[in-house]
């Protein structure tokens, strides 16, 4: 039997930006939808209620009624079948720090049933093959965009964060033989969107790393992966994001080891000339 999210995914394209919105809100809020009056969803989507009423006809149900109750089944199906351990003690009556580290646990375990090995390998070999790697992801997600970026010119010297402020400059060579890796989050940043699409026009390969299916950083891409950014503060968690960001890393030093050995030794090098690493044996006063 089909699943309200996987009807939601195979109706998608067909749906209007307002039926989208309702649908994106459904799919990355889906334990408090089930909780929530249609004009609920309706406010927290931006959208008008009738909006919400409509989407649950064009994914072939008789009226939201229905598409509640299938949205609590899918629900309560989901709770039995992952493991509730973690999922216990976030009901409990816990400080609001040992649910702050719950939720982080749970975007982790969320974010890792969403990846394979596969697709870290894919990543991995797709950055490995790329003649030059752009990256980019700002707001918020420079937390995941600016450590890849450091950390893969560390190892493979040809990787560029792109700035903000010189995007057209950096974009104007951006190459057939190259890849982008972007992250994008809502609130969707449009200009980063934007570079993925003159990358795409030219021939380059596209990596994201997103929240959702759903999301239009995922339709643009060649290769999605997702990461829960759920939180229970002001602002969304990059942790499992991070960690996929990791994994990634991980997988290319295990893929190429002679190459990352060669540019970490003349990093290191470079390092020592201009004196950027400490050393014990200076007079700290």
């Amino acid at each position: 039997m089909t699943t309200i999210i996987e009807r939601i995914e195979q109706h998608f394209e067909s749906l209007s930006p307002g039926q989208k919105s309702v649908a994106h809100y459904i799919q990355t809020h889906v334990k408090e939808v089930a909780l929530q009056s249609a004009q609920q969803i309706a406010a927290n989507s931006g959208v008008s209620e009738a909006t919400v009423h409509r989407l649950a006809v064009a994914l072939s149900y008789s009226g939201y009624s229905v598409m509640r109750k299938d949205l609590q089944k899918f629900v309560l199906k989901e709770q039995h079948t992952v493991k509730s351990d973690v999922r216990l003690a976030i009901y409990q009556d816990n400080t609001w720090l040992e649910k702050h580290f719950e939720q982080e646990i749970e975007n982790i375990r969320q974010t890792m049933s969403n990846t394979d090995k596969a697709q870290i390998e894919s990543a991995a070999q797709m950055l490995l093959g790329a003649k030059r790697i752009w990256v980019v992801g700002w707001r918020l997600g420079l937390s995941v965009t600016a450590f890849l970026a450091y950390v893969l010119r560390y190892m493979l010297g040809n990787s560029e964060l792109i700035p903000q402020g010189g995007v057209a400059e950096y974009v104007s060579y951006i190459e057939p033989d190259d890849v982008i890796f972007a992250s994008g989050f809502p609130r969707y940043c449009p200009r980063t969107l934007k570079v993925i699409r003159i990358a795409r026009e030219r021939g380059a390969k596209v990596i994201a790393i997103t929240d959702s299916s759903l999301s239009p950083f995922a339709k643009l891409s060649d290769l999605v992966l997702l990461g829960s950014c759920k939180s229970e503060g002001l602002l969304e968690s990059y942790t499992a994001s991070l960690s996929v960001v990791n994994a990634i890393i991980n997988e290319i030093a295990y893929l190429d080891k002679g190459r990352i050995q060669h540019n970490i030794e003349k990093m290191d090098i470079s390092l020592r000339e201009f004196r950027d690493r400490f050393d014990w044996t200076d007079r700290a006063d």
